[in-house]
Parts: structure tokens; C-alpha cells; sequence
């Protein structure tokens, strides 16, 4: 449906509330995570696909349709902690980090990105970086793009009525396109 450009973002998530509503044990939330996107590797990878671990299994069973590109869908991993940059170097295929104070919090997260790398033997160029910031400036745009970051997203609330959405998204075009490269 998408063509092949269709990324997945997971998170572990933080919420234990969340976790005790759906009768989920909230300890081992990253460790089936984890699973769960090997498991997911799998279906989307093998014409026939069996799966046998701790949270899910399955055995021969059929999966369509497939991803077009190259039979797997990129994952991209949210979090700012260490334990989310150990996440992002160990199964996925990008970081995505929200909510972050500035270029400068950037750089310390994707410092640790690099040195997690370099202890993996991963290449960092191999993963897509994402963040969003809590007050993006126009001026953060090209301190980004040298730290290797890919992609600056916008958070913001949008209007009340939905009669001032066209106006509100013009508003964001304008202020935002002529920062950008071209």
C-alpha cells in the first residue's frame, strides 16, 4: 500500500499503568520488544515462517503480503536513554528521539550512539536519525544535519477548528521550508 515506504517506530514504552491495564508484566517490556520485532523480522522475511521464543512462537505458518522492500520494513527505535541507544545499536534500524533540549542534548545522545557503535562493530551511518526537540529554532536545522541527524520533526499543537488547520499548516510551510536544504 505504501510502496515500500512504510517505517515502524517502536518504544518500550514507561508507563507501568499502561502495562497493569492490559495484564502485560511492565519488567520485561524490553526484552519482549525485542522479540516481538524478531518475530516480526521473521513473517516478513520467510515465505514460511516458524518463531520460537520466550513471548511468541509460531510454526510454519503463512504471511501475506510481504514488504517490498527488501522483504523488511525499517525500524526505527524511540527513547533518549542509554538503554534506548543500546536498543537502537542492537536490532534497529534507527533512533528517534523526542522531546529533547535542544542541539546540545542532541549531541550528548548521539555521542553515546557513536561510542555504542564503535563497541558493536556497528557503522552508525546505518542507522536514520530522527529527533524532535521541544523548541526547534530555524537556526538548528544545519547543527543537526552535521551531527548526522536525518530528520528534524515538528511537534506542535494544531487549531482548535479544524476551519484554521489549512492556515496553521501554511503557517508551518512557510516558516520551515526556507530553512531547509533544498
Amino acid at each position: 500500500m505504501s510502496g515500500g515506504r512504510l517505517t515502524l517506530g517502536v518504544g518500550v514504552g514507561w508507563s507501568k499503568e499502561e502495562f497493569d491495564a492490559l495484564g502485560v508484566p511492565f519488567e520485561h517490556r524490553a526484552a519482549r520488544t525485542a522479540e516481538y520485532v524478531a518475530a516480526m523480522r521473521t513473517v516478513w522475511r520467510d515465505e514460511i515462517a516458524s518463531f520460537d521464543g520466550k513471548f511468541v512462537g509460531f510454526d510454519s505458518i503463512l504471511v501475506n503480503p510481504k514488504p517490498i522492500r527488501d522483504r523488511r520494513i525499517p525500524i526505527v527505535v524511540g527513547g533518549n536513554s542509554d538503554r534506548a541507544m543500546q536498543r537502537v545499536v542492537a536490532w534497529g534500524d534507527g533512533w528517534y528521539g523526542f522531546n529533547l533540549d535542544g542541539v546540545d542534548a542532541v549531541r550528548d545522545r548521539v555521542g553515546k550512539l557513536d561510542q555504542l557503535c564503535v563497541e558493536a562493530g556497528r557503522d552508525r551511518a546505518e542507522l536514520r536519525l530522527s529527533v524532535a526537540l521541544r523548541s526547534p529554532e530555524a537556526r538548528d536545522v544545519g547543527k543537526l544535519a552535521e551531527l548526522g541527524v536525518d530528520e528534524l520533526v515538528l511537534v506542535e499543537s494544531p487549531p482548535d477548528r479544524p476551519d484554521d488547520a489549512a492556515k496553521w499548516v501554511a503557517e508551518l510551510a512557510e516558516r520551515w521550508l526556507k530553512v531547509l536544504p533544498q
